[in-house]
């Protein structure tokens, strides 16, 4: 029963960290992935541009660096946006690179 358990629990582990190889957000990967990405963000709530103070207490970050995939941070605009509560009509773009390469832009509009 014990090894049982631990053929299960372990074997668990090992179909997440093979599912998330295929992912761009990778949370269960065991494996290091090593990306740099620089990041400013900038928003618009009902068509109208919100200031720097505003972006970053929306989000809590206005620009910075992420050491994992930057799908992380459009994640977390994601799930902000699209939550049921959230009645404003909201436009993000995050510009970024990564590696450093050149700029990318990432776009969001929730409607």
């Amino acid at each position: 029963m014990r090894y049982g358990l631990l053929i299960v629990f372990f074997g668990l582990q090992v179909l997440a960290v093979i599912f998330s190889r295929f992912q761009d957000t990778r949370y269960f990967a065991w494996a290091p992935f090593d990306q740099i990405n620089f990041y400013e963000v900038s928003a618009k709530r009902n068509s109208i541009e919100l200031t720097a103070e505003e972006v970053k207490a929306r989000y809590g970050f206005l620009s910075g660096r992420e050491n994992r995939s930057i799908y992380h941070v459009f994640d977390q605009v994601k799930q902000l946006d699209t939550a049921p509560h959230v009645l404003d009509t909201m436009e993000v773009k995050v510009i970024y690179k990564t590696n450093g390469k050149s700029p990318e832009v990432w776009t969001f509009k929730n409607k």
